[in-house]
Formats: C-alpha cells, sequence, structure tokens
C-alpha cells in the first residue's frame, strides 16, 4: 500500500509558534526601546562632539576666535548674527567673529532633530557644567584653545529613557559626558566607568 505523505502544519503547531513568537516579542520589545534610547543618546553626544571638534579646526585653521553655539533658533547663516544662545538649546551653530566688521560669519549648523532625533531640551538633556559662568556659547582661540581659559564639561542624559546607569544607582541609560579643557582637547567619556587607566574614564 502507498503511503500518503502529510503536507502543512497542524493546529496545534500554529497555536505553538504564536506563542513563541508572542512571548518573544514580549520580552525583546522592552530590551529594543531601551536599545534606541541609548542609540538616541550616543548619536546626541557623538554630533555635539563633532561640532566643538569642527569649531576649534576653524579656528586654529583661519586663526580666528570661532564659536560653538547652543541655540533654539534655526541653525541657518540668515540669522547667524543674531542668534541667541541657550544653554538648553536643541541646535548648534558654529560661527567666526570677523572683529574688522564686527559680525560674525556662518560656518556650519546643525538642527538637533537631524540625526539623533533630539526635538526638545526634555527628551535628551545637555546639561553644561564649568567652574564659571556659561551662557550656551563655546568660544575657541587661533591657537585651539578656549578663550574663557575654563574647562567645559556637557553631561548628556536622557531622561525619557531612564535613569543613568552609575556606581551607585543601575540605571539603563547608558550616560556620557564631553569633557572640554582649557586647551581646547574635547573628550568623550563614560562616567560609569572608574578604573584610573581606562580610556574611557572621565
Amino acid at each position: 500500500m502507498l503511503s500518503r505523505l502529510q503536507t502543512g502544519v497542524s493546529l496545534i503547531e500554529v497555536i505553538i509558534g504564536l506563542a513563541i513568537m508572542a512571548l518573544l516579542l514580549v520580552l525583546g520589545v522592552p530590551q529594543y526601546a531601551t536599545f534606541l534610547a541609548n542609540a538616541r543618546l550616543k548619536t546626541t553626544t557623538d554630533t555635539l562632539a563633532s561640532g566643538l571638534n569642527l569649531a576649534r579646526a576653524e579656528a586654529v585653521k583661519r586663526n580666528a576666535r570661532v564659536e560653538f553655539v547652543l541655540t533654539d533658533e534655526e541653525p541657518i547663516a540668515a540669522v547667524v548674527n543674531a542668534l541667541a544662545p541657550s544653554t538648553t538649546g536643541i541646535n548648534w551653530v558654529v560661527r567666526e567673529w570677523v572683529p574688522t566688521s564686527a559680525s560674525y560669519n556662518f560656518i556650519e549648523g546643525k538642527a538637533g532633530a537631524e540625526g539623533s532625533g533630539r526635538v526638545d531640551a526634555t527628551s535628551i538633556v545637555i546639561t553644561p557644567v564649568t567652574a564659571g559662568t556659561f551662557d550656551g556659547r563655546v568660544t575657541f582661540t587661533g591657537f585651539g584653545s578656549l578663550a574663557s581659559a575654563q574647562a567645559i564639561q556637557f553631561q548628556i542624559t536622557n531622561p525619557s529613557g531612564g535613569a543613568c546607569d552609575t556606581t551607585a544607582v543601575r540605571g539603563p541609560m547608558r550616560c556620557l559626558n564631553i569633557n572640554v579643557s582649557p586647551g581646547g582637547q574635547i573628550r568623550v567619556c563614560d562616567p560609569k566607568v572608574t578604573a584610573a587607566k581606562d580610556t574611557r574614564a572621565c
């Protein structure tokens, strides 16, 4: 007698498959959301660091005072002389001060929503920490050093994603810092790392 080959799957196999997929989704979606929140934080940090590095490089190249400005205004050349700096600005502009014309030359600008998706000052928070006052501007001299001669630190956090992961508090966000030394060195570091010889340490 010829045996008949069974094709397809039974209803029980379909139900088991769906149950496994549902379980994987329940376990995976929160982790994926945390991954995306950390990725946005890292992208914002990298974008901010690249803007600071650009400002320093342009200052040395032009042998002029160049500013990196955090602002809430549109980062375009048309408003370069009327920009209002903001310590919580979501956009940034790099501009050169020209003493002969007492005005600024636009070099580059970037909107916070471009790339990192930072659409407001509460989604990903940039907190400047300095020894003196900070109005949203970082000014580099023609030597590449800070005009203020005071170190500046930017602490980048993502409150919408959760608390920072530190040695004291276990949180889902891997928050980062950007340190700008008086000499103009720009360095991204991880405040969670405390080992003295680790290059990621702050």
